[in-house]
């Protein structure tokens, strides 16, 4: 198994151990390390791209075996990872928005299950219990809010918990989830409330970061 550094540091660059490096048939290759920084797509967050050895990695992806980066030649040995941080840093605020927008819509008893939080897609899915009897809110309440709670700039918070990774700031909620996040919340900046909407008993809250 992969150790995922990612999961409680925020590090950049760290050096691995090369477990395997198989063609994948359309002239890609799929390595397998000994541990990494790359976090795999998965959680609605895109994977981390960069660098093994100055080799492109155009992909990272989960499998039950390893995290897998998907590289465009060969490499070996001890090597050295580098991950885009303007991409992680954009993908973190994206994530760590996400979380702040379920806040708020769990304290109105929407109840979120899931997210999207790809640049440009990015939204949050909540299922209410009785959906019948839910009152929507117009987005200018809602982003007041989400805003106000990130200047608070709470400092990140990680534990984990049989196996479980939890993710908070200050003495917010904790929720599971394996993505990676701000240190503290004034570092994703405003968010821009675009749409919420209820269709089939289910309500979308779609965000931009300003």
């Amino acid at each position: 198994m992969t150790e995922l550094l990612y999961l409680f540091e925020d590090s950049t660059e760290c050096t691995a151990s090369v477990l395997s490096c198989l063609p994948t048939g359309d002239g890609l290759y799929a390595v397998a390390l000994d541990r990494t920084i790359f976090h795999p797509q998965g959680g609605g967050q895109p994977s981390d791209i960069g660098t093994i050895n100055n080799v492109s990695v155009v992909k990272v992806v989960h499998t039950p075996e390893a995290v897998l980066h998907i590289t465009d030649r060969e490499v070996a040995g001890e090597v050295v990872l580098k991950v885009n941080s303007e991409k992680r840093h954009l993908h973190s605020r994206l994530h760590s928005a996400g979380h702040i927008i379920g806040l708020v819509g769990d304290q109105l008893g929407w109840h979120a299950t899931r997210g999207n939080h790809f640049p440009g897609e990015a939204r949050v899915i909540f299922e209410p219990h009785v959906p019948a009897s839910v009152e929507l809110v117009d987005c200018v309440q809602f982003q007041a809010q989400v805003n106000q709670i990130i200047t608070q700039a709470f400092v990140r918070v990680l534990n984990e918990n049989n196996g479980i990774r939890t993710v908070t700031w200050g003495d917010l909620p904790a929720y599971p989830c394996g993505g990676t996040h701000v240190k503290t919340l004034n570092e994703i900046g405003q968010v821009e409330i675009k749409k919420i909407k209820l269709k089939k008993g289910q309500i979308t809250v779609s965000y931009a970061l300003i």
